[in-house]
C-alpha cells in the first residue's frame, strides 16, 4: 500500500472534518472584522469605559482580519 493511503500517515479525522473547520474559521474571522468595526464606531467617552486609548484601537483596527 502506498504510503499516502496509509492510515498511518494519513490523519482521515482531519480530513473529514476539514469542512467544518473551514467553515468555524471563517466565522472567526467574520466576528473579528465585525468588532472591530464596531470598536472603530466608539466615541472617546465610550473608549475610555472600557479602558483603551484611540492609539490602541487604531492599532487594533491595522491588524488584518485573520490575526488575533
Amino acid at each position: 500500500m502506498p504510503a499516502l493511503l496509509s492510515s498511518r500517515f494519513v490523519p482521515w479525522q482531519s480530513f473529514r472534518d476539514l469542512p467544518l473547520r473551514a467553515v468555524a474559521t471563517l466565522l472567526r474571522w467574520h466576528e473579528r472584522s465585525r468588532q472591530r468595526a464596531m470598536l472603530a464606531r466608539l466615541d472617546e467617552h465610550l473608549l475610555r469605559d472600557i479602558g483603551l486609548s484611540r492609539a490602541e484601537v487604531e492599532e487594533e483596527l491595522r491588524k488584518p482580519f485573520w490575526r488575533a
